[in-house]
């Protein structure tokens, strides 16, 4: 049967497919050959002599006698050391380089020669794991490799090799010669982390101790944020969205201008707009409400990115963000003014802050010391003070804004945001949503008033917040959406809607040339 002409394309990709999937299994045979029953040495790269390759012979031979099969390859390939560290790992499990299945006593020696350039390139001296764990540890590999460099770069990768495999054939006949003397730092690390009476350590428990005694003498008793508060059903008092968030919260974030937006809104002195199916836009519409202080500074960002309408549009208040930062600073100024916030936190957390840090640094300095000398002893000084930086830390951030006086004021607007959040979730508790929801913004309960509102706006609600009865006509399928934009342009952190084969383990050292 013929096959039709638009199969054509499917069979030549499904033959693409099935050449990738097989292709792994032939990179091997076709990168490095079959290997050759009694043969140790493949240069692959012609760079060798027929009497550099017999000399080299021999003396691996040599090796094989002293227990371990060796094969020493050479190829032209334009690769770093790491390349050819794996390559030589690949040629060790493709050929099973091993006396025996699980052996794992092959060694290789491999050389990828810069193409055009025979003289130079990497190498890489490879030994199964049974020899790095033996006769050939890997401070014997690297000496080894050490002693080819120099060799090698005087253009002698006959005589280079044959060093290698002297050294090897050594090391299996009697054995590594002693490890090379400890670095000055090892010796240091060893004497000062070594045993669980060390130095370090004694530095570590005194310095937990220390920092202990200090932190229990500051830790901050003044709490009454965290004081049972009644709640209550209506705003305590008349004040701001953006000031009564603010101190519940203990910080100034975007919801508090946000929250400002709402207010504005519902009080006329801006619109929120719909553009398109899920944008917004605000209008500037009646400057006289607008109060001095942060108010003024919110108009004043607006007015700057204004069309000659009035109309800021969504990328516009993108750029009118870039002002928020000056007028969080100006609500924290207010609320220093009235004597709720202290002007001092920052010099309050100070201590603490440098205490974590500092002892933070010497933990880390600890486990730098303890890695150098292989000692885990040192965990028992300085476990306990790396606990006591992360608590310092966590002081130093409860440390609150508030005076004694904040926390009193706020005390019944926690109260006020527990009703927020209950109602929110709670559709059969009645709730002004017009008074609400700017403070729940702010009071970081707006997130609960989601599925309230968006079955509100179904039902044909418009809230003062989005311009009541006067944008009626604006809002025509509801005004949820354009509150979930709102949540994004204006005020996006608040509470809106929301290997076992040979060459397995095996050790490698070497470089370039």
């Amino acid at each position: 049967m013929r096959i039709r002409a638009y199969r054509w394309p499917w069979l030549v990709a499904l033959a693409a497919l099935l050449a990738i999937v097989a292709l792994p299994a032939a990179t091997l045979a076709a990168d490095f050959g079959q290997p050759v029953p009694g043969q140790r040495v493949y240069d692959r790269a012609g760079a060798l002599t027929a009497d550099e390759v017999a000399r080299i012979e021999e003396r691996a031979a040599a090796v094989e006698a002293a227990g371990s099969p060796v094969v020493v390859f050479l190829q032209a390939r334009d690769a770093d050391y790491d390349k050819t560290v794996a390559d030589g790992r690949d040629l060790m499990e493709a050929w099973d380089i091993q006396s025996a299945p699980d052996a794992r006593n092959g060694i290789v020696i491999f050389f990828n020669l810069k193409p055009g350039d025979l003289q130079h390139g990497d190498y890489a001296v490879i030994a199964g794991r049974s020899l790095v764990d033996g006769n050939l540890p890997r401070y014997e590999l690297n000496r080894i490799a050490d002693d080819m460099q120099p060799v090698l770069k005087g253009g002698d990768i006959t005589g280079a090799t044959i060093l290698a495999l002297d050294a090897i054939e050594h090391n299996l006949t009697f054995g590594p010669p002693p490890p090379p003397p400890p670095s000055a730092a090892r010796e240091f690390a060893d004497a000062v982390a070594g045993g669980p009476l060390s130095i370090l350590n004694i530095i570590g428990i005194v310095a937990s101790a220390v920092a202990g005694w200090f932190l229990a003498h500051r830790i901050p008793t003044r709490r009454l944020s965290n004081a049972p508060v009644e709640p209550a059903t209506t705003p305590p008092t008349n004040l701001s969205p953006a000031l009564a968030g603010s101190l519940v919260a203990g910080s100034i974030s975007d919801t508090a201008i946000g929250a400002t937006l709402l207010d504005l809104t519902a009080r006329g002195g801006l619109a929120i707009e719909p553009v398109g199916k899920k944008k917004i836009q605000i209008r500037l519409v009646d400057e006289s409400v607008i109060q001095p202080g942060y108010e003024r500074m919110i108009w004043d960002a607006l007015a700057s990115q204004a069309d000659p309408a009035g109309a800021i549009g969504t990328k516009q208040l993108g750029k009118v963000r870039k002002s928020w930062g000056g007028i969080r600073k100006a609500i924290r100024a207010e609320l220093i003014a009235r004597g709720w916030f202290a002007s001092d936190t920052s010099a309050q957390r100070q201590p603490f802050w440098i205490t974590g840090t500092i002892l933070y640094t010497l933990t880390l300095i600890a486990v730098v010391l303890a890695i150098v000398a292989e000692s885990p002893w040192v965990l028992i000084g300085f476990v306990p003070l790396g606990m006591i930086g992360t608590l310092a830390l966590v002081l130093s951030a409860i440390i609150p804004n508030t005076t004694l006086e904040g926390d009193k004021v706020a005390a019944p607007w926690r109260g006020y945001q527990r009703y927020l959040r209950l109602a929110g979730k709670n559709p059969q508790v009645d709730i002004d949503l017009d008074t609400a929801v700017p403070y729940a913004l702010a009071l970081s309960a707006g997130q609960s008033f989601s599925k309230r509102l968006e079955h509100a706006s179904a039902a044909g609600y418009l809230p003062a917040w989005m311009g009541g009865p006067a944008a009626s006509g604006a809002y025509s399928n509801g005004f949820f959406p354009y509150w979930v934009a709102f949540n994004s342009s204006v005020a996006p952190s608040g509470g809106g809607a929301g290997a076992t084969g040979a060459s397995a383990g095996s050790g490698a050292a070497g470089g370039s040339f």
